[in-house]
């Protein structure tokens, strides 16, 4: 796959996540690789298009810039990633970038639910208020939340800075 940000990407097809209902303003972007970013101990990661090589989004676990970061999952979010329980889904959030880094923001209302076992995805929307699209990513290191079920994840980075995660 040739990729902007990496060059050519060589990925296997067991590396490539399906989100059959694609991401919010992009639902016919359906089929995503998992790359890391180039510095081996960043939180950052690219959700990147296998259908558009210009396509990436810059994702991270919400847990690094907001530890606090909790959301519910029910049996339907469960069934639609193919999962028997929580642990087994992983939460990725996009990023917006900004020339200033105090500019970044991170959208904690529409997480990426990515079940990476069985290679399926979904993006979730949090509807009650708790969370918005444009939380700082550097500044407030804390959002409220007592009725949700955490969501961490610490086994996200590979350190093969070029190859997909599989």
């Amino acid at each position: 796959m040739q990729t902007t940000r990496f060059g050519e990407v060589e990925i296997d097809d067991s590396q490539v996540l399906t989100l059959p209902s694609g991401l919010l303003g992009f639902s016919n972007e359906r089929h995503f690789v998992l790359l890391n970013d180039e510095e081996p101990e960043s939180p950052f990661q690219w959700l990147h298009s296998m259908d558009t090589p210009d396509l990436a989004f810059v994702v991270m676990a919400p847990t690094y810039a907001y530890s606090d970061y909790h959301i519910n999952l029910n049996e339907d979010h469960l069934r639609k990633l193919e999962a028997e329980s929580a642990d087994q889904i992983e939460v990725r959030c996009i990023l917006t970038m900004a020339r200033e880094l105090s500019n970044i923001t991170i959208n904690l209302q529409g997480p990426i639910l990515l079940n990476l076992e069985k290679r399926i995805g979904m993006q979730l929307v949090i509807p009650d208020g708790k969370y918005n699209t444009r939380h700082p990513l550097f500044g407030e290191q804390s959002v409220s939340s007592s009725e949700s079920k955490e969501q961490s994840n610490e086994k996200s980075h590979n350190k093969n800075k070029q190859k997909a995660v599989g």
